[in-house]
């Protein structure tokens, strides 16, 4: 497809005619001179002179152009001059290409094609071609673009018209660029500057020259493409069409290596030279170059501008109904291709009556042949509609066996992990309860001192603390199995709640001569579910009091990112084991669990808690343990 709509304006259209190479304002002043003779209208040497002039103004004013060529195509018609009026035609399909109204040029070259046709007008039948492309080209359709202008190199080549020979090998060459086929694309090019070259025509060696820097451009060799495009602009021939074209190149070139101002520069200049003539694919080319640039610079307010004009003018061009109509002639042109074949096949209408016979035999034994054909059809398609059934039969059992083992190592995992539970129940706190009954005894025996039984109340408050805290791990552990875990997340400001927690720790940590720290620094907000957030503190605090010998310290900070609110809680107690650290969060009960220095006990499930709560609220958990230096967990939550 077609990547820059404007680069398809760069076919240049040379009408054949004699007077072409004459200088403009010369031939507007043999015109002047001829209209105010007596029988302007019916001298046939008029019509050349109008076409001449139309082509003179076709690349730097197209209403001018189109002036001047239906003129001619009116004294042509009164005179009867078909060639006169197929010339006129030429001009006037090339000047509404030019000027980017596809629709009046497509239907121009219909009435070119059917005037050409009757007189075998070779001249004008290669326009047809020529045309047609350019308009397929403008369609994002690369193939018929091709067919087409293949078709009029080939007529061209016959009149040994050379400058347009150097035209369709411009055409190939952009559509090979556009093809993204570069190397066919320099080779078609070289060819058009070789044949320009030749016959001194300056215009097609701008062209040629132009999109070689287009094509260097798009294969990014960006310095090629500044020394093509400054060629079109040094040479000594310049006219509006190729000026244009090669600045808004500069500046397309120029942004693209980062250089928005001299983008800028140059597209502005690109962008009056379109306008000035009219040319509305020009000027859409320049516009958006222009727009992007100011964009790059941070200028929205000119930008903006630049869009809304490039918007307006491209609204202005082939429109949804234009394209059907389109259609619809290309479908009349073929239908009137299909009637003059019909005509020459009724020449060959006798000779091929004898073959009818023939044909009618052919004709019984293909039905037949179809008729067996269906029958086996009809078999295979049976058979491969069973076969898909069976397929379809046998993938489904297959995945209901896929499900059924996903749910076994679902519910063996589940059976382990109950089992585990169980041990630590049956052990850890069948324990603190013996401790406890024990310790009730000798307080009823009454053979203990008051301060041996404040002593012991002490040990017994932490005995329940510690058993109260692993019951309601195990609680949570066993709704979350049950219902899954379901998060009502709202802002929370996290410090305080850790504040509102920390007293209980507090004291246990005093009881273990360790320093707990709290460092708010102010309000910390963050998205969470208030009850998870504070099992995750309790048990994080908890753990890192566990773990921390006498005289060791436990310290909460917050830090922040772009994304989340982090909670660091950091000891320096006893740490994690690698072999530890490479089970957490992936088995539970004795496997994980372990004593505190105090021989603290635990289920085991606490940071398989902790983790699932985390996730549940849309966060992460980092932890980083050395044994015997301390732990440093990090938990991660959504940003308020």
């Amino acid at each position: 497809m077609l990547k820059n709509v404007l680069a398809k304006l760069l076919f240049a259209m040379l009408p054949c005619i004699c007077l072409a190479n004459n200088p403009g304002d010369s031939l507007l002043r043999q015109w002047q001179h001829a209209k105010i003779k007596a029988g302007y209208s019916s001298d046939t040497a008029n019509i050349t002179l109008l076409n001449a002039l139309s082509y003179n103004y076709i690349y730097n004013n197209t209403d001018s152009s189109l002036y001047f060529a239906n003129l001619a195509f009116q004294i042509a018609k009164h005179t009867k001059s078909i060639v006169g009026q197929a010339n006129a035609l030429i001009n006037i399909g090339s000047a509404n290409y030019v000027k980017g109204d596809y629709f009046v040029s497509l239907q121009v070259t219909s009435q070119l094609m059917n005037i050409s046709q009757k007189i075998n007008y070779n001249t004008g039948i290669a326009n047809v071609y020529q045309l047609r492309g350019l308009i397929f080209l403008a369609q994002d359709n690369l193939p018929d673009a091709i067919i087409e202008i293949t078709k009029a190199l080939k007529f061209y080549t016959l009149l040994n018209n050379k400058g347009k020979m150097a035209r369709m090998y411009f055409n190939l060459g952009l559509s090979n660029d556009e093809l993204k086929q570069s190397s066919k694309a320099f080779k078609y090019l070289d060819k058009a500057i070789e044949i320009g070259k030749s016959i001194s025509d300056e215009h097609i060696i701008s062209m040629a020259n132009n999109r070689k820097g287009e094509t260097y451009f798009h294969i990014k060799e960006y310095r090629q493409a500044l020394a093509y495009y400054n060629r079109v602009l040094a040479s000594g021939y310049q006219d509006n069409w190729e000026k244009g074209f090669a600045l808004s190149g500069i500046a397309q070139t120029y942004y693209a290596l980062g250089n928005y101002n001299d983008a800028v520069t140059n597209a502005s200049k690109s962008v009056d030279i379109a306008l000035k003539m009219n040319s509305l694919w020009d000027a859409v080319r320049a516009l958006k170059i222009l727009t992007q640039s100011y964009a790059a610079q941070a200028n929205y307010k000119q930008a903006y501008s630049s869009s809304m004009l490039m918007n307006r003018y491209s609204d202005s061009l082939l429109n949804d109904t234009k394209q059907k109509k389109i259609n619809y002639l290309q479908l009349s042109q073929q239908r009137s291709d299909n009637l003059r074949l019909q005509k020459e096949n009724e020449i060959h209408k006798q000779k091929m009556d004898f073959n009818r016979l023939l044909i009618a035999g052919i004709g019984l034994l293909t039905i037949c042949i179809s008729i067996f054909a269906v029958v086996i059809s009809r078999s295979n398609i049976h058979k491969t509609a069973l076969n898909k059934k069976l397929e379809r039969r046998n993938k489904s059992i297959d995945l209901q066996k896929e499900e059924i083992s996903r749910q076994n190592e679902k519910l063996d995992q589940l059976i382990h992990t109950k089992n585990q539970l169980f041990s630590v129940i049956s052990h850890d706190l069948r324990s603190p309860f013996s401790s406890v009954l024990q310790t009730m005894d000798l307080i009823r025996s009454g053979e203990l001192t008051k301060d041996e039984q404040e002593l012991v109340l002490e040990r017994f408050h932490e005995q329940l603390v510690s058993v109260t805290g692993m019951v309601n791990n195990l609680l949570l552990w066993a709704n979350s199995q049950q219902d899954g875990l379901k998060s009502k997340a709202v802002e929370i400001d996290i410090a305080e709640i850790v504040e509102e927690i920390l007293p209980v720790y507090r004291h246990m940590a005093a009881n273990k001569s360790i320093s707990l720290t709290h460092q708010p620094e102010g309000k910390k907000t963050a998205f969470a579910d208030m009850d998870h957030f504070k099992i995750i503190i309790q048990n994080l605090v908890g753990n890192a009091v566990k773990f921390t010998s006498g005289g060791g310290n436990v310290v909460i900070s917050y830090t922040e990112d772009r994304n989340y609110r982090i909670i660091s809680i950091k000891d320096d107690g006893i740490g994690i084991g690698t072999e530890k650290m490479q089970k957490l969060f992936k088995v539970v009960g004795k496997e994980i669990s372990g004593y505190g220095t105090h021989k603290e006990v635990g289920a085991g499930i606490g940071l398989l808690l902790i983790k699932q709560f985390i996730e549940a609220n849309k966060g992460k958990l980092d932890i980083n343990s050395e044994p015997g230096k301390g732990t440093k967990v990090l938990v991660y939550l959504p940003i308020a």
